[in-house]
């Protein structure tokens, strides 16, 4: 198989001057993009900080739901992470792909993976970060039209898969790296076990929640009571609150007694 490749003489030196110039504009504008995506990585590792210092701060005081809550959205920021940070990667590596043009000939060989990597890329941070798709896609289109100027097309159907099994190894050593990268720069999400000497070491019995976590004070139980008008249904309010019929009957009993409310036979 033979592939073609233009070969630059003195007749053409302003020709290769445009191309290398063109090319130089495509990488800063790949830079503009890294220096994008970093942005955003700083932003989600702050924010990743945050949210893990709230879940260890909440699992040491034995709230297990609220610890898993920002669990969950930890490991959806990393997730997001981990998509960023191979785009930029990937990136880095198109940026090295286009700077061997700039010593070598081989346009064809180098252009056609980049414009498969930089599409895909696209697609990937669509949603995660609109603006960078929207530039990649212009940078793409800068890409083709370089390849399409110089005559560098690949369009043997024979080439194409090679082109493409390229574009997707570098990808995936992106993605692999990044995977790694993410995993040393963030502490793991295995949450440490409560102290012992909390009041509570295991989860509360429903009792213990009700008595010593959920207990309504008069002021709420007269502030509820001037709401409805004076009208009260204590099973309502045993649910609504969670505390036990009989602590409500005790607050009702107290505020009486103190002539705040007067209970009806």
């Amino acid at each position: 198989m033979k592939i073609s490749l233009p070969i630059f003489t003195s007749s053409n030196k302003k020709r290769k001057e445009d191309l290398s110039a063109k090319i130089t504009e495509v990488s800063l504008k790949l830079k503009d993009q890294q220096d994008r995506l970093d942005e955003a990585l700083r932003r989600l590792e702050d924010r990743d900080k945050d949210l893990f210092d709230k879940a260890v701060r909440s699992h040491m005081n034995g709230e297990s739901a609220r610890a898993t809550i920002y669990a969950q959205e930890i490991s959806d920021i990393r997730k997001i992470m981990k998509i960023i940070y191979t785009a930029r990667l990937a990136i880095e590596k198109v940026r090295l792909k286009l700077d061997t043009v700039h010593e070598l000939q081989g346009i064809s060989l180098v252009l056609a993976p980049v414009g498969r990597i930089l599409e895909n890329l696209k697609e990937q941070i669509r949603g995660i970060a609109p603006e960078v798709a929207i530039s990649l896609d212009s940078i793409t289109t800068s890409v083709n039209s370089i390849a399409v100027e110089t005559g560098t097309t690949v369009t043997d159907r024979s080439i194409i898969p090679a082109t493409d099994d390229e574009a997707r190894k570098i990808l995936d050593e992106a993605r692999k790296a990044a995977e790694a990268k993410i995993n040393e720069r963030l502490p793991k999400l295995d949450l440490p076990h409560p102290p012992t000497d909390l009041p509570f070491p295991h989860p509360p019995s429903a009792s213990e929640f009700k008595i010593k976590v959920n207990k309504i004070s008069e002021n709420e139980l007269l502030d509820h009571i001037k709401r409805s008008g004076g009208v009260l249904d204590v099973n309502s309010i045993s649910t609504q609150y969670g505390v036990d019929k009989d602590d409500v009957i005790n607050v009702l009993n107290s505020l009486a007694k103190k002539g705040l409310i007067v209970l009806d036979a």
